[in-house]
């Protein structure tokens, strides 16, 4: 049997633990055999949830992974001649290997993002643009929430995005592969941060909060979910034991645990964001808005601490650093990173 070191570190929320909770529920549907591709209690019960998380009817088709789920939501929204305008630091136009334009395929239209976000102005100047056949015609707007760059969308910057889309004859996407980390830096507005500020299609997001694995395409329009089900198919999202995703999201959300572990992991970060502040060798440009956190790490100790406690080397500026907490994060691990630090930096004679 495979053992496990036990390594904590910060290189993605990708690389944390499933929840006990998560784990608990798919060993209790673990019995018996039921109907497949989601014909089954448990998938039922889950959309019932998923409607009273939302307050109002939606239409959830469950799927396996994150640029699986863009892909098909937007696949399903757009015709070849057609565009999808996104910020330029988006993941669907930054990190899922141009897989939205071969399986949507449709354009990839990137926006010039401030913070990772796009700008009312920006988008505006996308859509007022010369439009004729000779171009393809602005379809969707893709959000992404969390952004790439660790930054939040309030419900007041999406309601303005929103209208501008809508007032073009758009429909808004949001990839919310960290939704739930952007709900709690929201104040837990879940309404505000999705249909209430106007999207019409949502990338729910599960493998980065706990889950093992399964997201879900949430619809807000009846309409815009007709025949979606033969496009998660023929995009290859539809999975046969559909039962063991939706019992993942049945235990996350029916009372309110997917936003317990997302604040917690929020918090982490910025406890994170804290301890850095007061060790010269990181600089910490930006707060941490949810469970992100960007520094420089200075050159003479980065490397040794990046293999004692893995992160990641990419960002909103040149050189910078990625540091991401999870649900499983602890205090602990915190101060044992901040620790290997100081103790690199004695090493290196007060670097």
């Amino acid at each position: 049997m495979l053992e496990m070191n036990g390594k904590r570190g910060f290189e993605s929320d990708n690389c944390s633990s499933v929840h006990p909770r998560v784990m608990q529920a798919l060993m209790d549907v673990n019995c018996g055999h039921v109907p497949g591709y989601g014909y089954d209690p448990v998938t039922a019960e889950a959309d019932r949830i998923f409607n009273h998380l939302f307050d109002r009817e939606t239409d959830v088709f469950f799927t396996f992974n994150g640029t699986g789920t863009n892909c098909a939501a937007l696949a399903h929204l757009v015709t070849p001649w057609q565009s999808i305008l996104c910020a330029d630091s988006a993941h669907i136009n930054s990190a899922e290997t141009g897989a939205p334009e071969r399986i949507a395929n449709a354009k990839l239209v990137p926006l010039p993002s401030i913070d990772g976000k796009i700008s009312p102005r920006s988008l505006e100047d996308a859509v007022g643009g010369w439009q004729s056949e000779h171009v393809p015609k602005p379809r969707v707007l893709s959000l992404t929430q969390v952004t790439d760059d660790g930054t939040v969308y309030t419900p007041g910057e999406l309601k303005n995005l929103c209208k501008i889309a809508h007032d073009h004859n758009m429909i808004v996407h949001m990839d919310g592969a960290r939704l739930a980390n952007a709900v709690a830096a929201n104040q837990n507005d879940l309404t505000g941060t999705t249909w209430g500020a106007g999207v019409d299609v949502l990338s729910f997001g599960g493998t980065k909060n706990g889950l093992m694995f399964g997201e879900a395409v949430v619809f807000f329009d009846h309409k815009l979910a007709e025949n979606f089900k033969y496009t998660r198919k023929s995009c290859g999202q539809l999975p046969s034991k559909m039962r063991y995703i939706a019992a993942q999201f049945i235990e996350i959300l029916k009372d309110g645990l997917w936003l317990e572990m997302a604040g917690h992991a929020n918090r982490m970060a910025m406890m994170l964001y804290e301890k850095m502040s007061g060790l010269p060798v990181f600089r910490t440009p930006f707060v941490p808005q949810a469970n992100e956190l960007f520094a420089h790490v200075d050159e003479r100790i980065k490397w040794q601490l990046c293999d004692a406690f893995p992160f990641q080397h990419f960002g909103p500026e040149p050189g910078i650093s990625r540091f991401v907490t999870s649900f499983d994060t602890t205090e602990e691990d915190l101060n044992a990173l901040i620790a290997c630090a100081e103790d690199l930096t004695h090493s290196y004679g007060n670097v």
